[in-house]
């Protein structure tokens, strides 16, 4: 499936930022989060797993608007959102040992 901008699915640094609670929008457990995840890691992850992505940079997470850590916007491909963010986590953490 090619990248198509109206059903990519974004992904924010801050939903695998280990210091995060969920309520400041970690979206996974912590033992499939990393310290200071950079948007290169998670477009890593995308490639990984077979996904066209863009990297957006200067985008800020609604929640966290001040801080302008930008964004990776992943084509939908099979999965969900949901079963995408585990896969990501899981190549960010055996990446950051």
């Amino acid at each position: 499936m090619a990248y198509d901008e109206d059903t990519a699915i974004v992904l924010w640094p801050e939903y695998f930022d280990i210091d995060r609670t969920r309520g400041e929008g970690r979206r996974l457990p912590k033992k499939l989060c990393v310290k200071e995840p950079d948007l290169d890691i998670i477009a890593k992850g995308a490639m990984i797993l077979d996904l066209e992505y863009i990297v957006f940079e200067n985008k800020a997470y609604p929640a966290n608007w001040a801080a302008k850590r930008g964004c990776v916007r992943v084509e939908r491909g099979k999965m969900s959102k949901t079963e995408l963010l585990p896969k990501i986590g899981e190549i960010l953490v055996k990446n950051k040992k």
